[in-house]
């Protein structure tokens, strides 16, 4: 059995952008190079979101990363699932250091533990530890030693470490952005979804975003973190959502061969909870669930191939997973947008390739003759022509399935979230059919911004809206992170002035995913305007408004 271990015997060169390495399928498939900043000061520090689930769902930056460190605070389960992929050997490894955020910056004698909490240490212990650890960091850093600290799932929606980023910010610390479990589950449940509600059954004083208060948007699903007691969820979910309204639990999102998604409704897991279990599951409510894939058996066995969606990321090529990699490695037939095949051609070569065919997802499964003018002029063709080339696209994939072969499909990001392809996935449902999920722009602009974006004073759950639905989630008043998409910037700023005061924070990260143009601005949304001013912004940017934005370190 081959090693599949990144070593110096897969090093094929030096690139001006990093290092080049030779990863697991052989040694035969080029890792894309690091884009990453490459002229750190001596020493740095850096939390890395290494995904949740198998190891594979680790992006190339973050294995890099990982390489390029001296210091590597991690427990051991973790480091038994990278270990296919890095080699640790000369590193040193720290265990001991993990969830460390409780009572940070508390102080002790007024710090309250919530009632039936099991926290594992005192408040005093909590403190010592903390003070330990920045005192190991700083130590390393000064010394010209490159540290990080590997954080599962995406570091910055519920994660246990952004701590360390306030701490230690004179260190200038970054975040290499993960995968989150929403991300890996999206997959599993094979549903595209537009607005998402991300939540946790928390109970806070002076919240403004309880399940109960989120609940009740047509358009939205409601995704919750960390259910734990499945009972007290489900028994709130009754008082807020109709009994038939549908729902979604996925365990183990992200490992293969152990990932089970079950569905079923409200009203129905509330009257008996035996199918389920709290523990590493994911919860998931919303109307968007009737048309989860998932749930569709492929009929069409005959041959041996099979059709791939594959989230390659936003911004560079090293923030693809090792997975997404593995299936273009193994793929014989590839459908990507222009840029896309530009972006990853090095893994593209022999390969037969067609573009053409990404954003086909208008007037998919509506009848032409009631779709109204107004629609037929936002689009690039008639609602005729979008039905043609989806019947080409859908026939050019049956057929290479049937011939045995491999298809993927290749889209930017999380392609279950405001993604032009996820449409395929209905359409092929007759077809053996697989989601790769893909790191959304979403994760890496909170890394930019280098703050936990559930930490708001006031908010614990943020809303990924458009600009379709601003009107109807600003009055929430949680965070928001809006995928502008073209919308007129104005249009957001009236809409939210409407319900968040001015000096509410606001941020505007441009490029998310870019290591040689990602910016971030920062204003108020009294400000903003001015703070944008005539410019004309891309259309890779992330509208972000919520008073988390008060404890990020840039």
């Amino acid at each position: 059995m081959k090693d599949k271990r990144i070593s110096h015997r897969c090093l094929i060169g030096t690139f001006a952008l990093g290092l080049l390495w030779l990863v697991t399928i052989g040694c035969t498939t080029p890792i894309p190079p690091s884009t990453a900043e490459s002229d750190h000061p001596p020493g740095s520090y850096r939390v890395v979101g290494i995904g949740p689930g198998d190891g594979d769902l680790l992006t190339v930056r973050a294995m890099e990363a990982i390489s390029n460190a001296d210091v590597v605070f991690c427990n051991s389960r973790i480091q038994a699932k990278l270990n296919p992929y890095v080699d640790f050997t000369d590193k040193q490894v720290l265990d001991g250091y993990g969830v460390l955020f409780r009572y940070y910056g508390k102080d002790c004698s007024e710090a309250k533990t919530p009632e039936g909490a099991l926290h594992r240490m005192s408040c005093e212990q909590y403190h010592q530890k903390q003070t330990e650890f920045a005192g190991l960091v700083r130590e390393a850093v000064s010394a010209g030693r490159h540290v990080v600290l590997l954080s599962s799932g995406d570091p910055t929606i519920y994660g246990p470490d952004i701590w360390s980023l306030r701490e230690l910010g004179d260190l200038n610390p970054s975040i290499v952005p993960g995968l989150s479990a929403f991300n890996a589950a999206n997959a599993a449940l094979k549903v595209g979804l537009g607005e998402v509600i991300l939540t946790a059954p928390f109970k806070k004083e002076n919240s403004r975003d309880a399940l109960e208060q989120l609940a009740g948007h047509q358009r939205a699903t409601t995704v919750i973190f960390m259910p734990r007691d499945m009972k007290a969820l489900f028994a709130r979910l009754s008082s807020a959502y109709a009994a038939d309204t549908p729902v979604a639990i996925v365990a183990d999102a992200g490992v293969v061969g152990e990932e089970k998604t079950t569905l079923g409704t409200v009203g129905g897991f509330n009257a008996d909870l035996s199918r389920v279990d709290g523990r590493r599951s994911i919860v998931y409510v919303g109307r968007r669930l009737d048309h989860a894939q998932c749930r569709a058996k492929p009929t069409d066995t005959g041959g041996l191939g099979k059709f791939y969606l594959v989230g390659v990321g936003p911004g560079d090529p090293d923030l693809i997973t090792l997975r997404g990699l593995k299936v273009i490695e193994s793929a014989d037939l590839i459908f990507a947008h222009r840029r896309l095949e530009d972006k990853f051609r090095r893994y593209l070569a022999g390969k037969e390739v067609i573009t053409g065919y990404h954003r086909l997802f208008p007037f998919y499964g509506k009848s032409c003759a009631d779709v109204s003018p107004a629609d037929r002029a936002r689009e690039r063709m008639s609602c005729e022509e979008y039905h043609q080339k989806q019947a080409e696209f859908a026939a050019l994939v049956r057929n290479a399935v049937a011939g045995g072969k491999t298809v993927a499909m290749l889209d930017s990001g999380d392609p279950l979230v405001f993604g032009p392809c996820s449409w395929s996935l209905t359409e092929l449902r007759d077809l053996r059919t697989e989601v790769v999920p893909g790191l959304s722009c979403f994760n890496a602009a909170n890394a930019a911004l280098k703050a936990g974006v559930t930490e708001g004073k006031t908010s614990h759950s943020v809303i990924l809206a458009s600009g379709w639905s601003v009107d109807e989630m600003a009055p929430h008043q949680s965070t928001m992170v809006l995928f502008t998409m073209r919308t007129e910037f104005q249009k957001f700023i009236d809409a939210l002035s409407k319900h968040y005061s001015t000096d509410t924070p606001v941020a505007i990260v441009l490029s998310a995913g870019y290591a040689d143009r990602e910016q971030v601005m920062h204003a108020t949304l009294e400000t903003v305007l001015d703070r944008v001013g005539k410019d004309r912004l891309p259309f890779e940017y992330l509208l972000y408004v919520g008073d988390f934005l008060d404890r990020s370190v840039n």
